[in-house]
Order: C-alpha cells, then structure tokens, then sequence
C-alpha cells in the first residue's frame, strides 16, 4: 500500500485483451473506481503525450495529476489511488507541442535593443513584459513581448572607479531577474552578493538578502532566480552550488545541494524551475544534467538525455521542461521524466544559438537568451491535440 501513497504509476498495456472495445480511431476513456485503486483505461489514436486533469472547484483551473508522459498509439490502463480522484472531475489530454522559431531581438551594445552578454530572463505575465538581465551593461531592461523597449533599471553605479560614490540601487554584472507580486521583480545581483528588489517605476526597494550584519548568511555569486505559486523565492547560490528557499521577508527556510559527487549534491548550477505541484528543476551545469528535487529538498531523479552543460530550465504550461545548454547550443524540449521530444539549434533565418543561457516560456511563445549572439528569440509554441472528460462517480463524458 505504501507504493500506492507515493503515486507511483503503472502504465500497462492491454493490445492484447479480446474484450470488446470502442472505435480505437478516436481517442476515449473509461474509469473505475474500487476501495482502494482508481484505474483509467485510455485509448490513444496516435503518438503523443498524455495528461490527467483534475477541475479546480470554483475555478476555471485544473491540477495535473499525473502526466505528462509521451505514450505510443494504443489502449493502456493507469492505475493509482482512488484519493486521487474521488469525488473530482477533469479531463484526459493527449497532445503535440510544435514549435517553431519566429524572429530575434538585439545586437552587442548598451542602447535600448542591445545586450552586453544577457543572462537572465523572465516575463511578466501580469504587465506582458519582458525582462532582461543584461549583465554585461550592468542592469535589467525592460521590453514589451514584441521587443519594444519600455525602461531598464540599475546601471554601474560607480564615479571613475570610487566605491564611496557608488549608489544604492546601482547593479553589478546582475545574473538574473524574476518577478513578483504588485509589480515588484527581484534581481540576482552576482557581483554584489545579494537579492536586491525592485519596483515596476524604477524604484529600488532594498535587499531581500542577505539579512543586513548578519555574517552567518550569505550569498557567494546569485545566479537563477525563480518565484514559486506561494511567493516563495528560490535562490541558485553560483559558487556555494546551492539553492535557498526564501520568504518574501528575507527568511531563509531551506537549502538543497552543497557540492559533492553524490546525486543529492550540485557543481556548478545556473538556473531553477518550480513546478505547480513543487519539483525543483535545477541546471547543474557542471554534472551536465537537470537535478530534480521534491518540495522538501529530497532529491528524487535527474535528466542527462543529449545534455552537456545545462544553463536553463522552465516549465511550460503543459508540464513539459524546455532546457537549453550552452554546450550542445540547443534549446531540448523534454518530459518531466526526461525524454527528449524535440530539439531546436537555430533561429528563423538559420543562423545558430551561441552559449544560450536562460528562457521563459508563455502559452504561446517561448523566448530563449541566447547570451552568446546578445540577443532574445522568440519561438510560436502551438499546442494541438484531444481531451475527453471524467468524472469520478459517473460515466465517461466524450
């Protein structure tokens, strides 16, 4: 029963079963509930990956709750705990993501469409913005999602080399940017060690961390940033190779890795992604692979599949995890479990991705940093497909 209560899956296929089934040209489903074991029996017309949905009460939202997993054509079963579905409904996905490079944004340079090596990367799904930390320029830009300059915030803040002069809000060579909640976004400040905050009308507002005298925490050159669905940020601690969980308070809460050779230790790492049900997604760089942690920092697998040097990971609104490396110079798309679907080396006219170093993805569009050519490209992310509905105490919905 204990294997059941970690929701381990079983994927088993039925090709074989003589009993009658439907119209195996479409895709449909059937679920039973026991005691104990719900079990879906799913049909699939074609390769594709495969989600279960479960509605949100009171929201036009829904939890995954299991998938997504790339599945060949065929009939299975799935089997899990009944807790799981018990008085909910949802749907059953099956679907393709296609996705095809568009256009780029930047050149080498310090005007309004330039980048000086770009590091990080992050949208603001509330303003429909982009930012960019610009770390050769020393500050974090600003643009719309069709690459129109809006602002850029921080700058070098030091007259003729004399530190005294330097200002509060000024950045130095900043890894990355993330936003928060009420137009705020934090930035990595690498060179300055810290977790500074920033407000969407170019006000400074202070270090989130370290705590101010506090000698006992610190940071040893920030890099990836990312904020979790309990406004949690998630710090990659570059020389330390660790990452910290920390409150918007300046809490510290937890940390993970530390460097070592054993799978729950990192070298190296870049960047981070949090899933909506709490995996820790981290690129550590310098093992060549996407270490993944529980929510409570228990490691828990890794992906190596044509990895050599991760910088990036995000995950998209479909569960799947979109790597770039700056090794390989591909931008992969890949299973939570880590099966490569497809890959990507080149922009829209062809010319190849250079050290790419971070992404974000959107329902629709991905944009890659790639740090090398000091540019953004932008990608059409289009989903394709089918779904049925379930429900628990009633029968299948087509």
């Amino acid at each position: 029963m204990k294997k059941f209560l970690l929701l381990l899956v079983f994927l088993l296929p039925l090709n074989w079963l003589s009993a009658a089934t439907p119209d195996n040209s479409r895709m449909w489903a059937s679920l039973s509930v026991a005691s104990d074991t719900a079990s879906f029996r799913i049909n699939l017309p074609e390769n594709g990956c495969v989600a279960i949905l479960a509605a949100i009460p009171g929201k036009n939202q829904f939890d995954r709750i299991w998938g997504p997993r790339y599945m060949r054509k065929g009939t299975y079963q799935l089997k899990f705990p009944a807790g799981r579905v018990q008085n909910r409904k949802g749907k059953i996905e099956l679907f393709n993501i296609e996705v095809t490079a568009k256009a780029t944004v930047g050149t080498r340079g310090n005007g309004e469409r330039q980048f000086n090596l770009p590091m990080g990367i992050d949208l603001d799904p509330t303003r429909k913005e982009i930012l960019v930390a610009d770390t050769g320029n020393d500050r974090i830009v600003r643009l719309s999602m069709d690459g129109r300059f809006i602002s850029q915030h921080g700058g070098f803040g030091l007259t003729f080399g004399d530190r005294s002069e330097e200002r509060e809000d000024s950045l130095d060579e900043p890894y990355d940017v993330t936003t928060g909640g009420f137009s705020d976004f934090y930035v990595a400040d690498q060179n300055n060690d810290r977790i500074c905050i920033f407000d969407s009308y170019q006000s400074y507002r202070g270090t989130l961390y370290p705590p101010a005298n506090d000698r006992r925490q610190r940071l040893d050159r920030p890099r990836g940033l990312k904020l979790d669905t309990e406004n949690n940020v998630w710090v990659v601690d570059g020389r330390a190779d660790r990452v910290y969980k920390i409150t918007t308070t300046g809490d510290k809460l937890f940390e993970v890795g530390g460097f070592g050779y054993s799978s729950q230790q990192l070298r190296d790492p870049t960047q981070i992604a949090i899933s909506n049900l709490g995996e820790i997604y981290i690129a550590d760089r310098g093992k060549g692979r996407i270490a993944v942690f529980d929510r409570l920092g228990s490691f828990q697998r890794e992906m190596k599949d044509h990895l050599k040097t991760p910088t990036g990971v995000a995950i998209d609104p479909d569960g799947l995890i979109i790597v770039c490396d700056d090794t390989t110079n591909e931008l992969g798309i890949y299973t939570p479990k880590g099966v490569r679907l497809d890959y990507i080396d080149r922009c829209h006219e062809g010319s190849p991705f250079r050290r790419p170093s971070d992404l974000s993805v959107s329902e629709d569009c991905i944009f890659l940093l790639d740090s090398g050519n000091h540019r953004i490209v932008s990608f059409e992310r289009r989903k394709t497909g089918s779904a049925v509905a379930w429900q628990a105490d009633g029968a299948m919905i087509e």
